[in-house]
């Protein structure tokens, strides 16, 4: 049986999930800076790794930061309050804002979905973890360049791509960076357009219609949390619009991005090797690789897109009619 109690936190309801027994053997605490589907995946399936590990008297600590930092620290330290034994952190906002409240503790952190862990100050090193304290988990840097250059291929009338994105998430920031650096060389112009909020994105994406060639949203939270107003703005401007996580597929023309289910799963197999007695300085971080391009008929055929068969000979699955098809 599933026993559920909530807590009040600074206006933030957190759910603490005890499975099997009313007091768990183990007490875990699972932040995310902002729910939506990829983030959402990534949580799932930390826990669905551990129980089928045998992990089942386990009592989850959950918080939402809503998109606020503050309130990320806050849940930080409601989780040290409550003696959490490992906590994960979901996005790179989420993870230093636990790494700044567990700094200097022996409490293992395990972040997720973080961009570039190493130019965030979590960790000195990608490869070396003897340096890395309490800390460590699983990137998911994603390949920019290669995006840039798959919707060249899609079109070669796409010479200005919309890139909307929040300059004060450091992940994205560092992503917009890496867009902008490749573009030259490949031929082609970066346009941004910031959005410090997700009430700020449909502005944002608004003000580039006529303006670009095509839309591009890396794993921006911000952003991903209004991805409607996005999609709305391409099918206004009437362009393809690239998402950089295969979950927006129903919204975006097409997607080229990791499985964030499979991402939290690999997260799963970081906390078990913990628990099993590894310290995080003896676990290398994990980038996660195997990006697939996944492609909408529905989002292409509204402003008149026909994919070129080499772009449909390397999708790994084909949304038409409302349904997800592998191939």
């Amino acid at each position: 049986m599933k026993h559920v109690r909530t807590i009040l936190v600074a206006g933030l309801v957190i759910a603490a999930l005890a499975v099997g027994a009313s007091a768990a053997e183990l007490k875990i605490g699972i932040s995310k800076i902002v729910a939506h589907p990829a983030l959402d995946a990534v949580e799932q399936a930390v826990m669905d790794t551990l129980a089928a590990a045998g992990y089942t008297d386990v009592e989850y600590l959950l918080g939402d930061a809503q998109g606020d930092f503050n309130v990320a620290i806050t849940i930080a330290q409601n989780f040290q309050a409550q003696n959490a034994d490992l906590v994960v952190a979901i996005a790179t906002p989420t993870a230093l804002a636990a790494a700044q409240v567990y700094e200097g503790s022996d409490v293992p952190l395990v972040f997720a979905a973080v961009t570039d862990p190493v130019s965030a100050g979590l960790i000195p090193s990608a490869t070396d973890p003897s340096g890395y304290g309490n800390i460590t988990g699983v990137s998911d840097l994603i390949p920019v360049s290669s995006h840039l250059a798959l919707l060249q291929e899609v079109s070669s009338d796409i010479t200005k791509i919309g890139l909307v994105y929040n300059p004060g998430e450091e992940n994205s920031a560092v992503l917009t960076d890496m867009a902008l650096a490749a573009a030259p060389g490949l031929g082609l112009e970066i346009i941004t357009a910031s959005a410090d909020s997700t009430a700020n994105v449909p502005l944002a994406a608004q003000s580039l219609i006529g303006r670009v060639d095509a839309y591009y949203v890396t794993t921006d939270n911000t952003v991903v949390s209004a991805i409607d107003s996005v999609l709305s703005a391409s099918a206004d401007a009437g362009v393809p619009f690239l998402m950089a996580d295969s979950t927006s597929l129903p919204s975006a023309t097409l997607t080229a991005g990791f499985d964030y289910y499979v991402h939290g799963q690999a997260v799963g197999d970081v906390v078990l090797q913990i628990l099993g007695g590894a310290a995080p300085n003896t676990i290398p971080a994990v980038y996660q690789a195997d990006a697939e391009v996944k492609l909408n008929l529905d989002a292409a055929a509204l402003i008149g897109l026909e994919f070129p068969q080499s772009i449909i000979d390397q999708a790994a699955a084909i949304y038409y009619g409302g349904i997800e098809f592998s191939k």
